[in-house]
């Protein structure tokens, strides 16, 4: 949810790249086009304006007033002029400005990548997806100066309209032009990208091939449980293993060999993530609590707001539940303003609603949910559409578990409307209701749906005990009801596998999560 901060400082650097990097070698100066002696009248001025870490926007403005004809010169300072107004958080006039820069300049890929920020969070996710695309292409060097933060929120939002072929053709491209991939899960899911589009070309060893790359378990559930990937199915087997358990060690190590190397809050948090999922929550308190001592306000805190919710749910479930929500208020204090008004802080805000889910304490639920909606309302797009949606289901579950059912009502619909492209908020609705018909016959169409089909053959896959708080005792056996019904069953057996026991439900065999830990000193060999 801190998609608008991290864009903010991102677009922010459009006047560095229009001012000269090694990259921009690659393409035409829009200074050494400018030909016209109107234009030549003020380009000191321009180029000055444009070069700023923190554009002025009336400054741009005063510049583009001069520069009344369709120029390059005039599509410089659109471009920086279109992130200054996003900055600015004014979407409209934000993209009527890119829109210029991008008539004006239309073999740069400088407008194009701006552009990609402006409409990933202005809801045009696929007019930005070939945006990079097409940058991609052009200047490959500027490519991989994009921001993390941002193809991750652009992908995410492909997925969520349904574009997973979009998505798939971001992150396979990001492999081929060598686009920096710091951490384990980006690496595994570019790989598995690049899986699915040979596999969409019908081009199956070249999609073996990339098979050993694929680090995660949970990616490789992806081709290992539908029939569309049956030709994979062997080579998996012989990588991973039948239970995938041999890849289950491989990337907890790769998990950890990561956080090790570097102990940032960003590489700890999908290691932290990896083991709460393994439900190994006494490690996650032993390894990543402490890291909090360094969270000060004024200090370095980027990535603690990702880290928090992580390890605060660990010690809810562990029943200690005061210890959670000290945590995540120590981290709210020391979170800059920036982060609080970009929307990084609701991530925290996300985590007290999470703690109270677990807890099925109803009344906090639906006051949490209402602080939530009402601050993501205000930042608009900037948070995405899933997050929105998640927090409706539990809002709408909580109101009926309140015996509040008409004021469910509504949540209830928007959640249930969303349900092709964004099925886990209405299935949570309706188990929490109840309603396991309900309940079968939306897994039963994701089944018949290409698109959502891998979504729905994880749901039928065994379940692990999992945890033991009042929501999961509320809605496992609900859940469990339906994965199992003869009819969802049949269902999943036509278009995919049920495999006989869970997949990556522990600690994997051999693992030690205590043999490493960040060090100042390089490791020496073994240390894995």
């Amino acid at each position: 949810m801190g998609e608008a901060m991290r864009a903010i400082r991102t677009m922010a650097a459009a006047g560095l790249l229009l001012a000269g990097t090694p990259a921009a070698a690659q393409v035409a100066d829009p200074l050494e086009q400018t030909t016209d002696p109107a234009d030549r009248a003020v380009m000191a001025e321009a180029a000055d304006a444009v070069s700023s870490r923190k554009p002025d926007l009336a400054r741009l403005d005063a510049v583009l007033a001069k520069l009344p004809r369709p120029t390059p010169l005039r599509g410089m300072v659109q471009t920086v002029r279109a992130g200054a107004l996003a900055m600015a958080r004014d979407p409209g006039p934000a993209v009527a400005a890119i829109e210029d820069a991008l008539r004006l300049l239309p073999d740069d890929p400088r407008p194009k990548l701006v552009a990609v920020h402006i409409f990933t969070f202005s809801g045009s996710p696929q007019r930005a997806a070939d945006l990079w695309l097409a940058a991609s292409r052009e200047a490959p060097d500027f490519a991989r100066m994009t921001d993390r933060y941002v193809l991750d929120a652009l992908t995410g939002r492909l997925a969520e309209i349904g574009d997973r072929a979009r998505a798939d053709r971001i992150l396979a491209r990001e492999g081929e032009i060598g686009y920096s991939a710091a951490l384990a899960p980006e690496r595994s899911g570019t790989a598995l990208a690049a899986t699915l589009e040979a596999m969409r070309a019908g081009k199956v060893d070249e999609a073996a091939t990339h098979i050993n790359a694929i680090a995660d378990p949970d990616d490789l559930m992806t081709l290992y449980i539908d029939r569309r990937y049956a030709a994979l199915w062997p080579r998996i087997a012989e990588w991973a293993g039948d239970d995938l358990s041999g890849q289950s060690l491989r990337y907890t190590q790769e998990l950890r060999r990561d956080w090790v190397a570097s102990d940032t809050f960003d590489t700890a948090t999908p290691y932290a993530r990896r083991l709460a999922s393994l439900r190994a929550y006494d490690v996650v308190i032993k390894l990543f609590l402490p890291m909090f001592d360094r969270v000060q306000p004024g200090g370095d805190v980027a990535g603690a707001e990702f880290l928090a919710p992580v390890v605060a749910r660990a010690l809810a479930s562990t029943g200690r539940g005061a210890e959670a929500r000290a945590l995540l208020a120590k981290t709210a204090a020391a979170l800059p303003d920036a982060a609080r008004e970009g929307g990084n802080a609701l991530n925290i805000d996300a985590a007290y609603l999470t703690l109270a889910w677990l807890d099925a304490d109803w009344p906090d639920v639906i006051a949490r949910s209402d602080a939530f909606l009402k601050q993501a309302k205000a930042l608009g797009t900037n948070v995405n559409r899933n997050a929105n949606l998640a927090v409706q289901a539990r809002r709408a579950c909580a109101l009926f578990r309140a015996g509040r059912e008409a004021e469910a009502q509504p949540a209830m619909a928007e959640v249930l409307l969303a349900q092709a492209v964004l099925p886990d908020p209405a299935l949570d609705v309706l188990m929490c209701r109840g309603d396991t018909a309900g309940a079968r016959a939306l897994v039963i169409r994701r089944l018949a749906d290409e698109n959502m089909r891998g979504w729905a053959l994880r749901f039928v896959q065994p379940a692990s005990p999992g945890d033991a708080t009042p929501i999961a005792r509320l809605m496992r056996p609900i859940a469990q009801a339906v994965r199992t019904a003869p009819d969802v069953v049949k269902a999943a057996n036509a278009v995919g596998r049920i495999l006989p026991q869970p997949v990556d439900a522990t600690l994997p065999k051999g693992f030690d999560p205590y043999r490493a830990q960040p060090t100042a000193a390089p490791l020496g060999t073994g240390a894995t």
